[in-house]
């Protein structure tokens, strides 16, 4: 009987020890291309055990013209900000018809208007730090390439929220 059990792209050390393991059959990992290599590469020196990879795509949220657009774009923002958008399943790209654009960012605006960054001690936080310096400065990254491409900021945008100088 195959045991499939799901790893988190953070866990790399109990991944590759999973996908090395001669007791474990099939193995199934959500996250990063470099990790999903790396589970491979264990795997085919081991045991050579199915692996199911879903690598480096990011869920979109597609809502259609005869969705309810607010509270669609509104659970959708929602969604995106759970887990400091550090979720594999977070639905980070939000497709609406082009007619309904203008409207969706003003929902989007005013949900992100509500949101309050900061420490998660603090019981009013909804979005505390993101994992690492390295993820930051990944995320600044992204932030700068998608403007340079052509994206429009509606909230946030580059650096470290006013107020917070470190996490």
């Amino acid at each position: 009987q195959a045991a499939v059990i799901p790893i988190a792209d953070r866990h790399v050390e109990a991944g590759e020890a999973l996908a090395r393991h001669m007791d474990v059959d099939i193995l199934t990992f959500t996250g990063s291309g470099p990790v999903g290599r790396l589970l491979l590469k264990a795997s085919a020196e081991s045991n050579l055990k199915r692996v199911y990879l879903e690598l480096g795509g990011k869920s979109a949220n597609i809502i259609l013209d005869d969705a309810p657009l607010e509270e669609a774009v509104a659970n959708g923002v929602k969604q995106m900000m759970g887990n400091s958008g550090q979720s594999c399943n977070a639905p980070s790209r939000m497709l609406v018809p082009a007619a309904q654009l203008e409207r969706a960012e003003a929902v989007a605006r005013a949900v992100l208007d509500q949101v309050s960054v900061g420490d998660p001690a603090d019981p009013r936080t909804r979005v505390g730090p993101l994992v690492s310096k390295a993820q930051f400065e990944r995320v600044q990254g992204l932030i700068g390439r998608g403007v340079a491409e052509g994206a429009r900021l509606v909230a946030g945008g580059p650096g470290r929220p006013p107020g917070l100088t470190r996490g």
